[in-house]
């Protein structure tokens, strides 16, 4: 069990009451996270500290125990992730920055909810876009942090970039496109963060560009959006990205990353691309 502070505490133990019994986060008991977080939150306020670390506490805090009730590993971290974002926005300023840390904290609590790391990446930046959508947060700015939140959480726990990369992806893919939003430039964002923070570690880039292709095709075809446009403009992302490392590094994204893949057609996209690179279609 992940340890938590003292907002942490506080969530869970108001949640545990609360839950008991439900069997699954309903929308009653997405409230409670709400309001336990706000509880726990104005009371910390006394003794200090930043939104963001408080808010990563709750979501560890309230991912103990929505996970000794059961249900669904991913609905529990969403639903909780948006809860406690949601009650933040009450007590504190509201940032992206937020944003980030409580993706961090749900990826690093995602075992307490019995969550797989592509789950976890998956539904807690599906949460943090829609709880930050609610709060007001831009969402240009909130794509780059709860990608950056993903990473930091993945390297945390010490699990596989790349299943991490793939369950990013998706998640952004699935929450721009529930909320109307630009599908496209969200997925090529991603993906551009994705490949410079996998270079920071010496991560395989062309292994991580087709995950996180792999992650936009399987959300697409979830959401009903192109599929071949999402994953395109993941492709065009991650390349460009790449050759900003090195031009070995891009060529080797461009050729793992495009072409057919999970049978959608995937391509270079001039209209996205950098207009000082070349680009070609593939």
């Amino acid at each position: 069990m992940s340890i938590v502070g003292r907002v942490g505490i506080g969530v869970r133990d108001a949640l545990t009451g609360t839950l008991r019994g439900t069997g699954q986060v309903t929308e009653a008991a997405l409230d409670a996270v709400r309001d336990a977080t706000v509880n726990a939150l104005k009371s910390a306020r006394s003794i200090g500290g930043e939104a963001g670390s408080l808010a990563q506490d709750a979501i560890v805090g309230a991912l103990q125990a929505t996970g000794r009730i059961g249900g669904e590993a991913g609905s529990l971290i969403r639903d909780s992730v948006i809860g406690v974002i949601e009650g933040t926005g009450q007590v504190a300023t509201a940032t992206t920055t937020m944003l980030h840390d409580v993706v961090v904290g749900a990826i690093r609590g995602s075992s307490d909810a019995g969550a797989e790391l592509g789950t976890a990446a998956q539904h807690a930046v599906e949460g943090a876009l829609r709880g930050g959508a609610s709060v007001g947060l831009a969402a240009e700015e909130s794509v780059v942090q709860v990608t950056r939140g993903a990473i930091e959480g993945t390297r945390e726990i010490g699990g596989a970039f790349t299943t991490a990369a793939q369950g990013t992806v998706s998640g952004v893919v699935i929450a721009v496109a529930t909320a109307g939003g630009d599908v496209v430039t969200a997925a090529r964002d991603t993906s551009r963060q994705l490949i410079r923070s996998a270079a920071e570690t010496g991560e395989d880039l062309a292994q991580v560009a087709v995950a996180a292709v792999r992650g936009s095709i399987d959300a697409a075809k979830n959401v009903g959006v192109d599929a071949e446009q999402a994953a395109s403009a993941v492709a065009t992302g991650a390349i460009e990205a790449a050759y900003d490392i090195s031009d070995a590094a891009g060529d080797a994204v461009r050729n793992a990353a495009t072409g057919t893949i999970q049978g959608v057609r995937v391509v270079v996209r001039p209209d996205l691309a950098n207009p000082n690179r070349e680009t070609t279609s593939s």
